[in-house]
């Protein structure tokens, strides 16, 4: 319960979610990414979240960015058990103002469910065949034969708003990321 350090006083998780979700024009930022993804703590964290912020009411409508989500999905206890917490923000979550933003490099380890939730999805190269399967409902013929040959900045925009793919190529940007892959 005890999880933020602000000047050295603990505070509540769930003090800092509600006063969060009840707040206009405020951030909150959580890594859970330090918690030990191989232990599944990450995973229990985001689903008490998710499954605090469906109980509660009068929310202020958020976007919900969750970068790795492979990490917080799937159990680590069972091959066949999921985290049930995001299936249901993306059952549910949308009536009361709660959007997902899900990054992922392996989409195999999100829950089926959970991606069959999802409408819209910008897909980076994937080449093995069973990351290709776990998103290929989402996909024209076309596009899972693509998936394989994507370069560096190029993806493919998929959406149920859309009538058709979207080839795009990103050009990067000029400013400095702390995610570049280190040079060997």
């Amino acid at each position: 319960m005890n999880f933020f350090n602000h000047n050295l006083q603990l505070m509540n998780l769930l003090d800092e979610i509600d006063s969060f979700i009840h707040t206009p024009d405020v951030c909150l930022y959580i890594n859970a990414s330090t918690l030990g993804a191989s232990e599944g703590i990450g995973g229990m964290i985001i689903d008490l979240i998710c499954n605090y912020v469906l109980s509660q009411s009068n929310i202020i409508p958020f976007v919900f960015f969750i970068d790795e989500v492979h990490r917080y999905t799937k159990s680590q206890y069972s091959e066949e058990e999921f985290h049930k917490g995001l299936t249901l923000v993306a059952r549910e979550g949308r009536k009361k103002g709660i959007f997902l933003f899900l990054t992922s490099q392996n989409p195999q380890d999100v829950s089926p469910v959970l991606l069959g939730q999802i409408g819209t999805m910008l897909i980076h190269r994937l080449t093995h065949n069973d990351e290709i399967k776990a998103i290929k409902n989402h996909l024209d013929e076309y596009s899972v034969k693509q998936v394989k040959k994507l370069n560096q900045g190029e993806s493919i925009l998929t959406s149920i708003n859309l009538m058709q793919n979207i080839f795009l190529h990103i050009t990067k940007c000029n400013r400095k990321q702390d995610n570049d892959t280190p040079m060997l």
